[in-house]
């Protein structure tokens, strides 16, 4: 006798239709794009980026399966992935390679505060300078009010590694300057590379969670073509002063909130909320050139 068919349970239709696979392949083609120019201006070519495509994918496919109530399998990790079975065994034996939520750094967390409290800000509500040592308001007491794991000097050499303050001698007392920009590493750190992933990774998220039929999120722009460079250039610092006064307002609800919620049941979720404006030249044709034949 033949072994008697898989019974098939708690299995649903969606209640959005997918994109159809080309036009989501095109999408995903104009996405990656840009992350292609970095990854090749960082030095990882074709081979190095197919390789860590594998795991990615299968990661991605055992939530799906488990989203959508099925067991994660190897042949329905396999079926879905596309990826051979021997490669799915060989996944598993190092590691699902599950996700880990990196916590806001204890650096950003100190800027935070610096930029919403009220005891460390000025009367144009910007931060102000603050006495490296001393009673509040000092960095010393800044740093501490975040965290007491991490030395209030530890936390001020990496923003000085980070060119997010100054330490100045003003009128006799060692001053801490802030960076008036506010949390913006420098480019190719570590640090930036960390807000790059995240803050693409959050709004992707977003964006395809919409056009799966989730919960809807916010996820919108405004554009416009057929403007001149002094138009893109005035558009781009407004957009810079509308982000500081929505950026204050999100912070201080923020924070409030958070310190409401701790130690509350259920106070597990996470949240980004964030910006960007970007503009160009039309792009201009690349002539092709024909390598000779030999």
């Amino acid at each position: 006798m033949g072994r008697p068919s898989r019974q098939i349970v708690n299995l649903a239709a969606p209640a959005q239709p997918a994109p159809a696979a080309d036009d989501a392949l095109r999408a995903a083609a104009v996405v990656l794009g840009p992350m292609l120019r970095m990854l090749l201006a960082s030095g990882v070519d074709y081979t190095r980026l197919a390789a860590q495509l594998k795991p990615l994918i299968l990661e991605q496919a055992r939530i799906e399966l488990l989203r959508t109530g099925q067991a994660d399998t190897d042949s329905a990790l396999s079926a879905l992935s596309g990826v051979h079975r021997k490669d799915v065994r060989a996944w598993r034996q190092g590691g699902l390679g599950d996700r880990v939520a990196h916590e806001a750094s204890i650096s950003s967390q100190v800027f935070a505060r610096w930029v919403q409290d009220p005891l460390y800000r000025d009367r144009r509500r910007r931060p102000k300078p603050l006495a490296r040592h001393g009673e509040e308001p000092s960095f010393e007491t800044l740093a501490r009010s975040v965290t007491r794991d991490v030395h209030p000097y530890t936390v001020l050499a990496e923003l000085v590694r980070l060119g997010l303050v100054q330490v100045q001698m003003v009128k006799g007392v060692e001053t801490v300057l802030p960076n008036r920009e506010g949390f913006v590493p420098p480019p190719g750190s570590r640090e930036m590379l960390d807000l790059f992933g995240a803050n693409l990774s959050d709004h992707a998220c977003a964006a395809v969670g919409n056009l799966l039929g989730q919960d809807p999120m916010l996820e919108q722009s405004v554009f416009a073509d057929g403007i001149t460079d002094e138009s893109a250039q005035a558009l781009s610092e407004l957009t810079r002063k509308l982000w500081a006064q929505v950026r204050s307002e999100m912070i201080a609800e923020a924070l409030r909130r958070h310190e409401t919620d701790q130690g509350r049941d259920g106070a597990t979720h996470r949240m980004r909320f964030g910006a960007y404006y970007w503009s160009q030249e039309p792009d201009l044709p690349v002539p092709r050139r024909h390598s000779a034949k030999s």
